[in-house]
């Protein structure tokens, strides 16, 4: 009797799937998150910085660059809800884009931009349970501090207090935007972003009363009474978060004292 050979797979299926998974990723709503994601880590900081002595602006295209593929990878990432072998080659491009910059950065500067792809690194992997809560708070105290203090340091070669303070709005806006990322349905995503929600207001109330400060309260209000209570279309959704997110951070910065 001949023996029947099943058919082996060939390498070829896998490029498809690859090239699949990559035609499946929403290229314009990608683009405008990225967008959103640089503006929020880089006008602030540099404003900051001009509102100092020392401060001065520095030319540095290799944190541009990488900033720039951060921002890809967690929209690729969040959006793909961490799911797909193909996160972790996004997941790759930060860790090497630092190998090619760690001779023109401090090592404290290089460890802390690597903090946050590391994190959501770990974040895939279900039996540390970190896609909830906990990698919210995880994924946003590093989005706050990880790229925000290394530009601001890059421009003044020091820290201040005061500045590291001044980024608590940031911090808020990621665990009230980035909610429904984490928490996808259910009541407790409801309630978390309600919390966090009252959180941001507070400290946007704190803010000298102007039409500006009326259209963060705004699109707070909106965003949790319309778009958090329903559920957006995966392609769109880190997309209009992140612009809202972008726009009321923008506007609390802008009128800080």
């Amino acid at each position: 009797m001949e023996q029947q050979t099943q058919a082996v797979p060939t390498p070829q299926i896998t490029r498809e799937s690859r090239g699949r998974q990559l035609t499946a990723i929403p290229w314009f709503s990608a683009m405008l998150s990225v967008a959103a994601q640089v503006a929020i880590w880089w006008i602030y900081p540099s404003i900051y910085s001009k509102q100092l002595s020392a401060g001065q602006w520095q030319n540095n295209p290799q944190l541009l660059t990488y900033s720039v593929f951060l921002a890809l990878t967690i929209f690729c990432v969040l959006h793909r809800q961490f799911k797909g072998l193909i996160n972790y080659i996004f997941l790759l491009i930060p860790f090497i884009l630092l190998y090619t910059m760690y001779q023109e950065m401090t090592g404290q500067q290089i460890v802390l931009l690597a903090l946050l792809p590391a994190a959501l690194v770990l974040i895939h992997f279900r039996w540390l349970n970190l896609q909830n809560i906990l990698g919210l708070i995880l994924f946003s105290g590093l989005s706050t501090l990880s790229l925000p203090v290394v530009i601001f340091y890059q421009q003044n070669t020091y820290l201040t207090t005061p500045f590291l303070l001044s980024l608590l709005p940031l911090l808020l806006s990621y665990l009230f935007f980035m909610t429904s990322l984490f928490i996808p349905r259910g009541a407790n995503k409801r309630l978390t972003a309600l919390a966090f929600g009252i959180m941001l207001l507070l400290n946007i109330l704190t803010l000298p009363w102007s039409i500006w400060t009326l259209a963060a309260v705004l699109i707070l209000f909106f965003t949790w009474l319309i778009l958090i209570n329903l559920n957006l279309r995966p392609r769109f959704r880190m997309a209009t978060f992140s612009i809202l997110q972008a726009i009321t951070v923008l506007i609390i910065f802008l009128q800080q004292k």
